[in-house]
């Protein structure tokens, strides 16, 4: 019962969230965050001017890179899930040239897959994407 009540409550915290985020981006936007003992600058971060301050959203993919976690989230089976390393699905592409999305305004102590059908929404993946990428369902709160 208590898990149902949690499911239905981040679900209507979402859109409140959403709002919340955008004023914070348009507001805050040179606010400079402190990188967490584990941030690291990933490999394809020159490429795309990213300092590891602020969430990033693959929308190809359907996956973030959290510098406060120092990995990345994605779906499997079902779940997010969270690792050090590229997932495998990535492993073969060159992320320096892929489409991204900092998502500045958004606390680092956040999780961004909670909020994931809004990103969704606002960065879709390229109609020409074929790449074969674990989909999450968007009616599936986050998991941990």
């Amino acid at each position: 019962m208590k898990h149902k009540f949690l499911i239905a409550l981040i679900i209507c915290i979402m859109p409140f969230m959403a709002i919340a985020q955008t004023t914070t981006t348009t507001t805050h936007t040179k606010t400079k965050h402190k990188k967490s003992a584990k941030a690291k600058i990933p490999e394809w971060a020159a490429a795309h001017n990213y300092d590891a301050t602020a969430h990033v959203y693959f929308p190809d993919f359907y996956s973030f890179y959290d510098p406060n976690r120092g990995g990345y989230v994605f779906w499997d089976k079902g779940n997010w899930s969270f690792s050090p390393t590229v997932p495998p699905f990535l492993a073969n592409v060159d992320l320096s040239k892929s489409r991204i999305q900092i998502l500045k305004g958004l606390s680092l102590d956040l999780h961004p897959e909670e909020n994931y059908p809004y990103y969704m929404e606002m960065y879709p993946p390229d109609q020409n994407n074929n790449t074969l990428v674990p989909v999450p369902a968007q009616s599936n709160p986050a998991s941990h």
